[in-house]
């Protein structure tokens, strides 16, 4: 079947409601590309004596269900199709799925064979993958004695394929190309490999992450096929810390016997053993009850994390154990995945990153001493996850009313973090549903409770077979995705709240006695418009405090001398006394809970403490010495400290962020080194602030 309507019938089944204008939107097509796509699938729709799918030019297209079914048993099937031809990233990843397996000898007619295309097409993805490839630090070659062929380091050789598998599951779960791969060159089936790995996984109690497991096994089978090929790890190896803990593990014992299923793998070395246990151990869940031979390194992981980002965030944890626990089941996988460098695929990324700024980067900065453990940067993606648990954590809540209408739930295949703000999210937005707590994907067939309709961070064909209204949502979300949510909850559920006029129905009217110059950008203002009147009456945006809101001239100590450290922070704190901003026993309480954590940086202390121990008003005042004192028994110098004090754990974020980033620049010190005069600081960070392109949106 044509790619182009397989595609569209993919959004059609996933959306419970739609329009035309958000097809051609979401498709990139022009409206008469979409009009002729319909009328095709209608043809097969009319063709089974099944009801046609309804559209207008603006209006909801509607899709009765066993329309709907119809259509969702055509993609089943179009996975299957042996005439199903690859587009040009399917071919991409085909050939380096056959590289990486390592074949005897690869030519262009091997390739040719395989996908059923020219020499040119070939020579051409070969092209694109060799510019791919390059960004990862792999080469391919092509030799007469091996043809084709892939070298660079080992560990990124295999992470490219992981990273390649994740990314087209995470499409749909579009393993089509997969599975020919599979079948093209006789590897041990898919379904035998799942039914060994699941019952494996119950016998060792193992618990994947969402839908990691499919992702575990496709990469299972490729690795497996590599190899045997003798590709195995040298020296990239050598200094890997915590391999005897490994060994010792569940995990490890889950390989040995899974690896005897399967010939021609008694051969393969102790470090491969230990680098498939460290990747089952990256995509499941980490559980603080289970006492595990890593438990102490990872806690202690955690606690360093936890206590960081307490003193960058000038926050403090009202529930302390709980919130260890859940960033327990995110750093343990997330370990093995930095340790091993294997990838991991964040599709909210560049959304949190947007969204969460300030958060994002005090997150960012809280693990930066951990970078040590990992020979290198965190990726973002993971300070993504990171920032979300911490967004969880933070989020606002609301009474739980007992008055409900309907039954709600939230169905998450990527794990705790996501799930928590999602469910946040959504019982901001509609408080008039109940919602039960979020569940894991995997979990959803044996959750027995009434439920009216379901909210997803992933579609999956399996929960549309309940006959549930399902609606796909990002946890973060922008107007246009809040009002199309709003509009399809209410419609859905026929929830008589609901007032406003449709969208749909104003464009038409528009359409029909004007001319619009730019459709597009009125669509787009108009979803503005009616998102932000949506809004609950109650709710506001509260855009919190820059750096600039936080200092004044009163509360700054330029060029002092202090004998000791106790001294430097009486005199830090003492000038947020004499302004009323906290009380002579919140300084008190630093200096008795003086903490090592409070030197965030060489030379800069952040000491805080509750907002229950007298703080008053937000504020931070600047003390700058002549001369660095050791700050405690730590024997860290101190010259800069920066005494905060804040009344919740949210509104002073975007003034800690303006600070991070400020900490960073060496200009900043050395202004404060050269200068007595505090209206020349002010100015400063006024003109630094106003200049700032960090967003001043903050949590909701």
């Amino acid at each position: 079947m044509d790619k182009n309507l397989i595609a569209l019938i993919k959004i059609l089944v996933k959306k419970s409601y739609i329009t035309r204008t958000d097809l051609e939107v979401e498709t990139n097509c022009s409206k008469r590309q979409i009009t002729y796509r319909l009328e095709k699938i209608n043809d097969l729709v009319e063709a089974k004596k099944l009801p046609p799918i309804e559209y207008g030019n603006q209006k909801e297209i509607i899709i009765k269900t066993e329309t709907k079914n119809f259509l969702i048993e055509i993609l089943r099937k179009s996975y299957n199709d042996k005439f199903y031809y690859f587009d040009k990233r399917e071919r991409i990843i085909y050939l380096y799925i056959m590289l990486f397996m390592n074949l005897e000898y690869l030519s262009l007619q091997h390739f040719m064979s395989s996908l059923k295309v020219s020499r040119s097409t070939i020579l051409n993805d070969l092209k694109d993958l060799k510019q791919e490839l390059a960004k990862e630090n792999i080469k391919i070659s092509n030799s007469r004695s091996k043809g084709y062929y892939i070298s660079g380091p080992e560990l990124d050789i295999r992470g490219y394929m992981m990273k390649l598998v994740l990314l087209s599951l995470e499409d749909d779960h579009n393993s089509v190309v997969f599975d020919s791969i599979i079948d093209d060159y006789h590897l041990e089936s898919f379904q035998f490999s799942k039914k060994t790995i699941t019952e494996l996984a119950n016998k060792y109690k193992i618990h994947f992450v969402g839908d990691r497991l499919d992702e575990f096994i496709y990469i299972f089978i490729f690795l497996k096929a590599r190899l045997k090929n003798h590709k195995n790890l040298t020296e990239e190896y050598l200094g890997k810390p915590n391999l005897d803990i490994i060994s010792e593990m569940k995990e490890y014992k889950f390989t040995g016997e899974l690896l005897s299923y399967y010939k021609d793998t008694t051969g393969f070395s102790e470090q491969e053993f230990h680098y498939i246990t460290a990747w089952i151990l990256a995509v499941s869940v980490g559980n603080f009850a289970e006492e595990t031979e890593d438990k102490p390194i990872i806690s202690e992981i955690v606690d360093r994390i936890m206590i960081r980002f307490e003193v960058l965030s000038g926050t403090h944890y009202n529930e302390g154990p709980e919130i260890f626990k859940q960033l327990y089941s995110h750093i343990r996988p997330a370990y093995y995945r930095l340790l091993f460098r294997l990838p991991i695929y964040n599709p909210l990324y560049p959304k949190i990153k947007e969204e969460y700024s300030e958060l994002f980067l005090l997150v960012k900065e809280t693990m930066k001493p951990l970078e040590g453990l990992f020979d290198g940067e965190i990726p973002e993606e993971e300070i993504a996850y990171l920032t979300m648990h911490f967004a969880s954590i933070y989020s606002k809540k609301r009474d739980y009313e007992e008055v409900v209408k309907k039954n709600a739930l939230v169905v998450c295949s990527n794990g705790i973090g996501l799930s928590a703000i999602l469910y946040n999210e959504l019982k901001e937005m509609f408080t008039d549903l109940n919602f039960y707590l979020p569940i894991d994907a995997v979990k959803f067939k044996d959750f027995d409770k009434p439920v009216d309709i379901i909210f997803t961070t992933e579609y999956q064909l399996h929960l549309i077979e309940q006959n549930i209204p399902i609606i796909k949502i990002n946890p973060i979300i922008n107007p246009r995705e809040r009002y199309e949510i709003i509009r399809q909850v209410y419609t859905l559920l026929d929830l008589s709240v609901f007032k406003q006029p449709s969208l749909e129905s104003i464009m038409e009217i528009i359409w029909k006695y004007a001319t619009i110059s730019n459709p597009t950008q009125l669509y787009s203002e108009l979803l503005s418009f009616f998102s932000s009147s949506f809004k609950l009456k109650n709710e506001k945006k509260e855009k919190g405090y820059r750096l600039i809101d936080l200092i004044s001239e009163d509360c700054m100590n330029l060029g002092i001398d202090a004998k000791d450290w106790e001294e430097a922070i009486r005199i830090s704190g003492n000038s947020l006394v004499r302004k009323n901003k906290v009380t002579q026993d919140y300084v008190e309480k630093v200096v008795e809970n003086l903490s090592p954590y409070f030197v965030i940086t060489p030379l800069v202390a952040l000491p805080h403490t509750r907002p229950e121990f007298g703080a008053l008003s937000y504020s931070i005042g600047i003390t700058v010495l002549n001369r660095p004192v050791e700050f405690g028994n730590n024997e860290k110098p101190v010259k800069y400290i920066f005494f905060l004090s804040s009344l919740d754990n949210k509104k002073h974020l975007p003034a800690m962020s303006d600070l991070l980033h400020l900490l960073n620049q060496k200009s900043f010190f050395e202004m404060l080194d050269g200068t007595k005069d505090k209206k020349a600081v002010l100015e400063y960070i006024r003109c630094y602030t106003s200049q700032s392109t960090i967003s001043s949106s903050t949590m909701e």
